[in-house]
């Protein structure tokens, strides 16, 4: 901003001692014609009056004076606007490597003490979470698994309960029936004794 406003300030100046010199070369010229003209001619030669030439010779260096002031003023506004430009160069490169340092930095993410820039980071984040979703899937998947295990061995449980049960009321049937054989055979067989 300041470079800009350096440069456009020196332009302005030039262009202002460029016409103000312009100006004095079209008053130094009118002098000239004008001491030339109200001159005397004497056969080939113009006869001008010594008041006039110093008049003129005075207003020269007048000119010439205030030419060198003008351009060592020039100078002067170009060696400073230069100064300035290359200070401001210097700025713009000490803070673009400040801001190159600081986006390193903010770029920069530890992750188990280990920095990484923020692109790797994201990927080893996202690759944890799809490992972690993937390990949560098949723990349901398993899940379901034993779920089904589970249930189908309860049912065969109660199935085998319920034949154990209908088996030992057989047998106890059984063994009731066969003890009453034996004890009808053997009250008949002590009937027989008496």
């Amino acid at each position: 901003m300041r470079f800009k406003f350096l440069v456009i300030f020196s332009i302005l100046v030039f262009a202002i001692q460029f016409d103000a010199e312009s100006q004095e070369d079209a008053k130094l010229s009118d002098q000239y014609q004008n001491m030339i003209e109200g001159s005397e001619t004497f056969e080939k030669y113009k006869v001008i009056p010594i008041t006039k030439v110093n008049s003129f010779g005075q207003i020269m260096n007048d000119t010439i004076s205030t030419l060198k002031e003008s351009v060592s003023s020039a100078e002067k506004a170009k060696s400073k606007a230069e100064t300035e430009r290359d200070s401001a160069k210097s700025q713009m490169n000490s803070l673009k490597s400040e801001l190159e340092e600081t986006q390193a930095i903010v770029d920069e993410m530890p992750f188990l003490g280990i920095p990484m820039s923020k692109t790797t980071y994201n990927i080893a984040m996202w690759s944890l979470v799809v490992i972690l979703i993937g390990g949560l899937v098949l723990v349901y998947i398993m899940f379901l698994n034993s779920y089904r295990m589970t249930r189908q061995a309860k049912k065969d449980k109660e199935l085998v309960d319920q034949e154990l049960e209908d088996l030992r009321k057989r047998s106890h049937d059984k063994q009731v029936k066969i003890k009453r054989e034996l004890q009808t055979a053997l009250n008949k067989l002590e009937e027989q004794r008496r």
